[in-house]
């Protein structure tokens, strides 16, 4: 066992390790919860939710704060609302907060324990003597410094105070352990004063021209060591870390660099580690001229910009600027001409190991045999290729524009330059993969090739035995005992060499060949040509057992430490609009890209090696991050080839669309040619090949793992494919669904347009899903549904409390995103997405005060009798949008409807005061029973009528109710057009659902004889129950197989006599209303500000729908009783008359009205014989 596995495996490096392993875990976090940190909290954003976001002046006075927001209700909403909607992240984002302060606490304990003698026989100085331990205790306090310079760098001072603040104030409790060491860690730095000396060189750098951009990737922090200075180690810990830092080799990377040139390099994790411990002790940087020296020649001396974790880099020309000791100590080395030279020693090197790397990737060159002799030379040509790479890649982005000047060169040289180092990574990966492969193979067969080599040589030697024993004839019969009874000698030797005892076996190999070769001196061997053949041979034999003993997986580790190319996260997105035109120009380009994408995959291999040492629960999270990042940028470089694809894609459209000519079916023969048009089907059929040149050259890269994602080529292209899809119907829907004007032709034209649109887009995938390798009309109908509900529900967040956020969807996806934006202009109705678009422009053309429903047409029209919306208008949403789009439009209305519906009585329930309860009760009084005429006559409706018509709250009242009588009409003309569709097109899925619907039903209300018969488990009960339902609800709803005018919108409580409210304001509506018998309907008397009778109906009747029956059953029988009420009232006074009996003008009306909330509500008939007799109902429709 090795002194490593006894170190962690004893508690005091067991807890080390835990610890080291959870920094790791955190830094994936930060990496992971930066990247979507919600658009709200970023500061001088104009977001809804600022007034109450606040930074950590909030606990200064936190009362005051508390009470401006309670004294306005739209606060106290929109602060509900952002505690709803941000709850789960702050959660998070704090809980990262105070992993990382109890991080720091856990290595101080640590510390302090062994100070304390906790640790039986350990101490400081004993674990870092040891090697394990000092690699790990270095990294513990590096890893901490890394967690807060990262932390400064991607989430910014004040963000990280509104995030705070924000749990704090929606946790609503102060009791929060650690929260003054977390305030300390998140407060914003202020910032530094500047003195007339920076302004001096700001102004010079004015002068020269604005600074080169900065990476995201490089660290400018102004003072990091203030920073630190809040989360101090004990000072004889730091500084002894720095000490074994400068004076050993901490994790033995220079026997992987023999080349004292390549130092820096070898040295690169030591220096990246000597940054973050410096800045624990800032008085070094500061003052101690000598110890910066020493260490600026070690590890700085020709790299001055150097990466400290995954891909993040710091450029120690600017961050050692302010430092006295550290900027004298660096400042030879960055000085233009001793830059100059580095970039000339780098740059030279470039063209020459183009020149060894293509050597070596000839085609036959890389062989078995080739890698065994030469391997030297392949681990030399990658040492120099990885150095030359890494120096340029990191210094390529220093911050200084003169040292980036010396650099990188003019604009012109720079993309040349570029071009040339994107050959060179591409070459080394290449080769770094091959002689893995390769020397993997060797090595994995070493044993069985070595005793084949044995067994072969052990045949040579035993023919030459018998050959010289006489038995055997090679050229003439010739015998010498001597040497036949040597080479027996000889053959048993071999034979008996044991592969496992590889250093001996190899001293014994060379004593045999040498004493082959004395043998082959001798005049009976000289003087024989197969005789020495055969000693050839059997020396060759042996050279290849010594060559295969020498196969260790030592060279193999070395190849792996040499191609690390963690340094080059972030840095190789430079070249991915290269790596873009060199696909469009070779497809097969790919190939080489996967030795790429395995180079980077060595990004995982520092984060994950704690991680798994201590066999850490995080493993699989952390793991995950970082593959998916790799994935990212796999398919941000792939995705070119779908980019291509759908370019040629667009041109294939138009010439389908635009030139290429449908054939007849009969075709005289002189039109032949006119109908071939050759011109267009090449055209064709040229676009085709490139398609599937692309798609070869995807599919031949070989199935990879990207840590622990796998990497299917055929799933990157549908992917892609995808990706590409989605954002040009996304485009098509958002461009074309974008209304100016209010007229119904507008809706039709777009809707025609969508139409011709998507069906072009549809047919070109059909066309190219053979040549693609995918299902094209499959892709083009998921994502097509995917794109709908996403913005269904997207709309929906309008009339929800709890919103679901654009990534927070399950419609979304990274890999395949929608992207929800709707562009400069959105029309008249401002909504944030096509769908609302066009529901909104649905509602305007069918607004009861603007339009008129007749039945019999099936259509809204205005005034001038001109159809605004009708059954061609829904003809056309079904072939456009199809049935997903229907039911998109349904639910959505649903959504509207139920706002309204919610609106409606909450106005209602403010406008019953207790005086109205009063009057209403003494009118209900008076109206019961409702089967008899009341004493008062037609008189006892007067006052309350009177005062509800003449109330403007309730004109508007009964608007809103119109409305959602309107959503109503429109809700069940979609659904009959999506019913008659799904028996058409799906028969026998209609008629399944059908089915399933009635059985469904009737095991629910037979439930109860399950209950009786003491049989718990019935056949719909618990969780399956309601995945059942809510899925069948689904299916029910896309086929049209459902009422409106059944459904339960709220669940709220009614008002106080609501059908009787609602029967007063229906008697104060009615006379603004007429019987037209030509369109057997209530129509308005006057045209203007007219408002529709249907819908009004409608509205009523769902809004009654919502409650229990009595409550419609009592509203059928007021307005019976009303009916009655003046046909008595009016046959009073005509008694005596002989004329035939004149009803009054409220009888037909109120009649047409009853008769109307029947037609539409699905009232029993029952109840309208019970509410209005026969003979009385005879009378009104013969009158």
């Amino acid at each position: 066992m090795t002194r490593t596995a006894d170190f962690t495996q004893k508690p005091v490096g067991a807890v080390l390790l835990r610890i080291v392993s959870r920094a790791q875990a955190l830094l994936a976090e930060l990496l992971r919860l930066s990247d979507r940190v919600p658009p709200v909290f970023h500061p001088n954003t104009d977001s809804r939710f600022a007034p109450v976001i606040f930074g950590f002046r909030y606990l200064k006075s936190p009362e005051l704060f508390e009470e401006r927001i309670e004294a306005s209700a739209d606060l106290l909403a929109l602060d509900d609302e952002f505690r709803e909607t941000y709850q789960n992240f702050l959660e998070r984002i704090f809980f990262l907060f105070d992993g990382i302060v109890k991080y720091y606490s856990d290595v101080m304990r640590y510390l302090e324990d062994l100070q304390e003698g906790v640790y039986i026989e350990s101490t400081v100085e004993s674990v870092l003597v040891d090697e394990e331990g000092r690699q790990l205790l270095v990294e513990a306090v590096t890893l901490h410094g890394v967690l807060i310079l990262l932390l400064e760098h991607r989430l910014s001072g004040p963000l990280r105070e509104q995030l705070v603040i924000g749990y704090y104030r929606s946790r609503g409790s102060t009791d929060i352990p650690n929260f003054d060491a977390i305030c300390t860690l998140c407060r914003s730095s202020p910032s530094p004063s500047v003195s007339a000396m920076a302004s001096v060189a700001s102004f010079a750098q004015l002068l020269q021209g604005a600074p080169p951009p900065v990476p995201s990737n490089m660290l400018m922090i102004s003072r990091p060591e203030e920073l630190l200075a809040n989360f101090l180690f004990p000072k004889h810990v730091i500084q002894t870390m720095i000490g074994q830092l400068l004076s050993d080799d901490l994790y033995h990377q220079v026997r992987h660099y023999p080349n004292p040139e390549h130092r820096s390099t070898a040295l690169s994790s030591q220096a990246s580690s000597l940054y973050i411990l410096l800045f624990y002790a800032p008085q070094m940087l500061h003052n101690d001229q000598l110890a910066m020296r020493g260490i600026v020649d070690k590890f700085f001396r020709e790299c001055w910009v150097i990466p400290i974790f995954m891909g993040f880099t710091v450029d120690l020309s600017q961050a050692w600027d302010r430092f006295k000791a550290a900027k004298a100590a660096l400042s030879p080395f960055i000085a233009i001409s001793a830059a100059s030279e580095l970039v000339q020693r780098h740059t030279s090197k470039v063209t020459v190991l183009l020149s060894e790397l293509g050597a070596f990737l000839s085609e036959g060159v890389l062989t078995q045999d080739f890698v065994l002799s030469n391997m030297s030379s392949l681990l030399s040509c990658l040492r120099n290729c990885n150095v030359t790479l890494r120096w340029l890649l990191l210094h390529r982005t220093t911050g200084s524009r003169k040292l980036r000047d010396a650099v990188a060169g003019n604009p012109a040289a720079q993309e040349s330059a570029l071009d040339t180092l994107l050959s060179l990574l591409l070459d080394t990966a290449r080769l770094e993969f091959e002689v893995k492969r390769i020397y993997g193979d060797l090595l994995e067969g070493k044993q069985g090739r070595w005793e084949q080599c044995r067994a072969h040589a052990v045949d040579c030697i035993e023919e030459l035995s018998e050959f010289f024993s006489g038995s055997k004839i090679l050229s003439k019969r010739v015998a010498d005992e001597n040497l036949q009874r040597w080479f027996q000698q000889m053959s048993i030797q071999v034979n008996v060499l044991d592969y496992p005892e590889a250093i001996s076996a190899g001293r014994k190999i060379q004593q045999i060949i040498a004493a082959l070769e004395e043998v082959e001196q001798f005049h009976q061997i000289e003087a024989s040509l197969q005789t020495r053949q055969y000693l050839s041979e059997t020396r060759a034999q042996l050279h290849e057992m010594v060559r295969t003993l020498n196969v260790q997986e030592s060279t193999l580790a070395t190849v792996s430490v040499v191609s690390d190319a963690a340094y080059a996260w972030g840095l190789i997105d430079t070249f991915t609009e290269r790596i873009h035109e060199r696909i469009r120009a070779e497809p097969f380009t790919v190939l080489k890209l996967q030795c790429l994408f395995l180079k980077l995959r060595s990004i995982m291999d520092i984060p994950l090696l704690r991680i798994s040492q201590c066999n850490s629960l995080d493993l699989l999270s952390v793991s995950e991050y970082y593959s998916s990042e790799l994935v990212a940028y796999v398919r941000a470089v792939l995705e070119i080839i779908p980019v291509s694809m759908f370019a040629i894609l667009n041109d294939v459209i138009a010439v389908q669309t635009k030139r290429l000519r449908d054939l007849p079916a009969r075709l005289e023969k002189v039109h032949l040619r006119d109908y071939a048009q050759l011109e267009e089907r090449f055209t064709l059929a040229k676009a085709t090949h490139q398609v599937a040149v692309f798609t070869q050259g995807l599919l031949a890269m070989k199935l990879t793992f990207m840590g622990a994602i796998e990497l299917d080529p055929r799933q990157l292209l549908e992917d892609g494919i995808r990706k590409q899809l989605v954002g040009q119907l996304a485009f098509a829907l958002q461009s074309i669904l974008v209304f100016t004007t209010g007229t119904g032709e507008e809706l039709e034209e777009k809707l025609q347009e969508l139409f011709v649109t998507l069906r072009s887009q549809r047919r070109s995938m059909e066309y190219f899903q053979d040549y693609v390798h995918v299902h094209g009309l499959q892709l083009w109908q998921e994502e097509f549904t995917r794109i709908i509900n996403f913005n269904v529900e997207q709309e929906c967040n309008v009339f929800l409390k709890r919103k679901v956020k654009d990534w927070e969807s399950a419609l979304q996806s990274t890999t395949v995103p929608i992207s929800s934006y709707m562009g400069t202009d959105r029309g008249l109705s401002r909504s944030p997405t096509f769908m609302g678009q066009l529901v909104k422009k649905l509602l305007n053309l069918t607004h009861p005060t603007r339009s008129m429903y007749l039945a019999p047409m099936s259509g809204w029209f205005n005034a001038d009798g001109h159809e605004l919306v009708g059954l061609h208008t829904f003809t056309l949403l079904q072939t456009s949008l199809g049935p997903t789009g229907m039911a998109g439009i349904d639910r959505l209305l649903s959504f509207n409807a139920a706002n309204s519906l919610q609106h409606v009585l909450n106005v209602l329930s403010e406008q019953v005061d207790d005086e109205l309860v009063g009057k209403l009760r003494n009118l209900e009084g008076s109206l019961s029973p409702p089967s008899a005429i009341p004493d008062a006559g037609v008189l006892v409706y007067n006052e309350l009528v009177a005062k509800l018509s003449n109330h403007q709250v309730w004109s508007s009242w009964v608007e809103k109710l119109a409305q959602i009588g309107q959503i109503q009409m429109l809700r069940t003309l979609i659904a009959s057009h999506l019913r008659a569709a799904s028996k058409v097109d799906a028969g026998l899925v209609s008629l399944g659902l059908e089915g399933l619907n009635a059985a469904v039903l009737d095991a629910i209300t037979n439930t109860s004889k399950f209950v009786q018969n003491d049989i718990h488990q019935t056949p719909l009960s618990g969780e399956g129950k309601t995945k059942l339902l809510v899925e069948l609800r689904k299916q029910l709803q896309m086929c049209g197989l459902h009422s409106p005018h059944c459904a339960i919108y709220i669940t709220s409580p009614p008002p106080e006599y609501l059908s009787l409210i609602l029967f007063l304001v229906t008697l104060s509506r009615l006379p603004r209303y007429l019987l037209d018998s030509h369109l057997g309907t209530l129509t308005s008397k006057t045209k203007k500000n007219a408002l529709d009778c249907c819908p009004l109906v409608v509205g009523f009747g769902t809004l009654l729908q919502q409650f229990h029956p009595s409550h419609i059953i009592s509203y059928v029988q007021y307005l019976g009783q009303y009916i009655q009420t003046h046909i008595e009232h009016s046959s009073m006074g005509t008694n005596s008359d002989k004329k035939a009996l004149e009803l009054p003008s409220e009888v037909p009306t109120a009649a047409a009205w009853l008769l109307s909330l029947f037609k539409y509500v699905n009232i029993p008939q029952n109840m309208l014989d019970l509410c209005l007799p026969a003979p009385i109902l005879d009378g009104i429709e013969t009158k």
